[in-house]
C-alpha cells in the first residue's frame, strides 16, 4: 500500500494534459452514477461555464471523483430511510477559488460522519463501510496532493457530508510541460 501511494504521489506514469473540468466531471459521473436513479438518488451538477483548464492526469482525477461519488451514493442508500420525506441527493459542484485554483465538492444527504472517524478519514485502513478496506480516500488524498491540491471533508449542518478538493488551474503564470 505504501508503494502504491508513493507511485501515485510521484505521478507514476501520469500523463498530465490540459483538461476541461466539466468534461472530467461528466465522464466520471457516467461511470460512478450507474444505477443511482433506481436507488432513488437525485443528482445535481453545479459546474459553471468558463472555468480554466487544468493540467492533470485525467484518469487519476476521474478516479478521485468516481470514488467520492460512489461513497456518497453508498452512504445514502445504506441508511434506513423509513422517513419518506428524506431526499437522497448528490450534488457535484465546482467553483474558482482564485486565479490558480478551483474547488470541487461532492455533497450527499446521508447520515454524516461520526466524530471519531472524521479526523482520520484519509488515513490508510480507516473505513466506515462494513467490509471496506479503507484505501480509497487515502489514495484520493495522494492523487490530489500529487496534483498540487488538498482534500478534506466537512459535515453539512443540514445533514450529510461534503468532500472538497482543490486543483491547480492553468493560468498565464503556470509552467506548462513541453508536450502541452
Amino acid at each position: 500500500i505504501r508503494r502504491l501511494r508513493e507511485f501515485v504521489a510521484r505521478g507514476g506514469d501520469a500523463e498530465k494534459r490540459l483538461e476541461s473540468l466539466p468534461q472530467l466531471v461528466e465522464e466520471a459521473s457516467a461511470l460512478a452514477l450507474l444505477g443511482t436513479k433506481e436507488k432513488g438518488v437525485r443528482v445535481v451538477f453545479r459546474i459553471p461555464a468558463g472555468l480554466p483548464l487544468l493540467l492533470v492526469d485525467r484518469v487519476q482525477i476521474q478516479q478521485v471523483l468516481i470514488n467520492l461519488m460512489r461513497n456518497a451514493v453508498q452512504a445514502m442508500t445504506e441508511q434506513d430511510l423509513s422517513d419518506e420525506a428524506h431526499t437522497r441527493q448528490l450534488t457535484v459542484s465546482a467553483s474558482q477559488l482564485n486565479a490558480d485554483h478551483v474547488e470541487l465538492a461532492v455533497a450527499d444527504t446521508g447520515p454524516g460522519l461520526a466524530p471519531d472517524v472524521a479526523g482520520h478519514l484519509f488515513e490508510p485502513f480507516v473505513t466506515t463501510k462494513e467490509g471496506g478496506m479503507g484505501l480509497g480516500l487515502s489514495i484520493c488524498r495522494s492523487i490530489v496532493e500529487a496534483h498540487g491540491g488538498s482534500i478534506w471533508a466537512e459535515t453539512d449542518p443540514e445533514g450529510g457530508v461534503v468532500f472538497r478538493f482543490t486543483l491547480q488551474t492553468v493560468s498565464s503564470n503556470f509552467p506548462l510541460a513541453e508536450e502541452c
